[in-house]
């Protein structure tokens, strides 16, 4: 019976550990938790910004459990960035972006990296170059993208044949790949909306939720101006990692919280 009752004590204290280590409530007082890699990042006012307007791989890890299903919830602002200079500005011509890594296995804690060891990256891609329409076409535009990171040195914009052959979604794809054009898809479903309009936007805290399944790959993202979650699959085995990473490209922006629950 005394063996019994240590064996159920041990059992009762793995999960509690496992269940505090899957939430977190960051009002970021201070960064405690986090590690800042490429980027500026500091604490000012209750925020976490990374200030740097001009690096592309700005990224910042924590650690956080995901052998089960969460939920993570962050805002995010824009505080500068997005264009090379004011004539490019005044012509449309942007490039920024900003997302998150889940799944993370190995990340390069502290170092300048390409991925973020094994893991997706769930992408808001804001293109508008010239050369990108004519090279790169499944970046050109507002899009939604999805990329699989398989080292720190190895990152690819994810495929899923299905698209091509779904009736709707292949309209807003290029080929096969995970890459949604949110502005056209917007247009279809009665939302009249242009890349110029996204500068509402600039001067509030924007919602992002998402919702993650690592035993089934389904991921759920809250869309931010409705009560609408879009949810699609992934290999639920790189989702399976211990870190979690922030990160953006020529953008500086500030975070008021970060929750998983």
């Amino acid at each position: 019976m005394k063996k019994i009752a240590l064996i159920m004590g041990a059992l009762l204290l793995v999960t509690s550990m496992v269940a505090v280590a899957q939430t977190v409530n960051d009002d970021f007082s201070s960064m405690r938790g986090w590690t800042a890699g490429p980027g500026d990042w500091v604490v000012r006012g209750g925020r976490l910004v990374q200030q740097d307007a001009g690096e592309p791989l700005a990224r910042i890890d924590r650690r956080v459990n995901q052998g089960s299903s969460y939920e993570l919830e962050f805002s995010i602002r824009y505080v500068d960035g997005g264009f090379r200079n004011q004539e490019e500005f005044m012509a449309g011509i942007y490039h920024a972006g900003f997302g998150i890594h889940l799944g993370v296995d190995n990340p390069a804690l502290g170092r300048r990296a390409w991925g973020s060891g094994e893991s997706y990256l769930l992408w808001l891609n804001l293109d508008t170059r010239p050369e990108t329409r004519r090279n790169n076409p499944e970046h050109y535009g507002f899009r939604a993208q999805v990329y699989h990171s398989t080292d720190n040195s190895t990152m690819r914009l994810a495929r899923d044949p299905a698209l091509r052959r779904d009736p709707e979604l292949s309209r807003y794809v290029v080929d096969d790949y995970m890459s949604i054009d949110i502005i056209r898809a917007l247009r279809d479903w009665g939302v009249d909306l242009s890349i110029d309009d996204l500068a509402m936007v600039l001067n509030q805290d924007v919602p992002i939720n998402i919702r993650v399944n690592p035993r089934t790959g389904e991921i759920g993202v809250l869309d931010p101006t409705a009560p609408i979650r879009f949810f699609f699959r992934v290999d639920p085995a790189v989702l399976r990692g211990n870190y979690v990473s922030l990160r953006t490209n020529k953008l500086a922006v500030s975070y008021p919280y970060f929750s998983v629950y």
